[in-house]
């Protein structure tokens, strides 16, 4: 059996809900409230010394790292491949998931941070905000969280992340060029990857992705919000953070601020 844990389907949690339903894996479905803290708890650190979401067990064993859960989710399952046949292919595909996670991702992340932690937090005390970072296990995580939560980050580094993002955009709009997705004529974990950071973008993002700027962009996007294992993956949602993220989204187009 396969135990799937994993947050709302935003970012790499959707990119991993994403593959599994393409496949068509039957999975028990774990959701972990990152607005509580619970990838912190000491139970779900057991399952993942990380503290992170998403993650897998099957058959007992436990995988982390979102693009690996999908390599591996498309090689041991049946269902219709999401991988090319091709090595060649193959090594496109993964030039797209590591641009995603060393790239894209990191850049859409701190803009995020930079506006969700805040509001995680603010009604935490200084002892019980000290107290929340003493759980996350990794302290990369604790310092991101201490500066984004307390100090902030400079007008000049969200500039930057967000250069980054409009680059990225760019990237995949001149790759959809040449098919309807990123390796042509199969979908692959490449659109599923790239998918699960674009997917919020023409409701935040609106003077980057649109449909005079980027209209294959927004073409392929239309087509993947159509399939059915999109569907099933955003049905998974909490109706309290549908309700959260539309008011979020509201607020920011209200301001003009620009956030992931």
């Amino acid at each position: 059996m396969l135990d799937v844990y994993h947050a709302e389907p935003g970012a790499n949690s959707l990119k991993v809900l994403l593959g599994l339903h393409e496949k068509g894996v039957d999975f028990r479905s774990h959701y972990i409230a990152l607005n509580k803290f619970e990838q912190h708890e000491d139970w779900f650190k057991a399952i993942n010394p990380n503290g992170q979401v998403p993650v897998i067990v099957h058959d007992g064993q436990v995988i982390n790292e979102s693009t690996v859960i999908n390599e591996y989710v498309d090689a041991v399952f049946d269902g219709p491949k999401l991988r090319p046949d091709d090595e060649y292919g193959r090594a496109m595909m993964r030039i797209w998931t590591k641009f995603v996670d060393e790239y894209f991702c990191p850049a859409l992340s701190y803009l995020a941070w930079n506006r969700i932690i805040k509001d995680m937090v603010r009604d935490l005390s200084e002892e019980e905000f000290e107290a929340k970072l003493q759980r996350i296990p990794l302290k990369e995580q604790q310092e991101k969280w201490r500066i984004t939560a307390r100090e902030g980050y400079s007008q000049k580094q969200l500039d930057e992340w967000l250069r980054q993002v409009g680059a990225s955009v760019q990237r995949l709009e001149k790759a959809l060029e040449t098919g309807p997705w990123l390796l042509g004529d199969q979908y692959t974990l490449a659109d599923i990857a790239c998918f699960a950071m674009v997917h919020p973008m023409p409701m935040v993002y609106t003077d980057l992705v649109n449909d005079e700027a980027t209209p294959r962009l927004m073409d392929w996007h239309r087509r993947i919000m159509e399939r059915p294992a999109t569907k099933a993956a955003f049905s998974m949602t909490q109706s309290h953070y549908r309700e959260e993220m539309v008011r979020r989204q509201a607020e920011m187009r209200a301001s003009g601020e620009v956030a992931a």
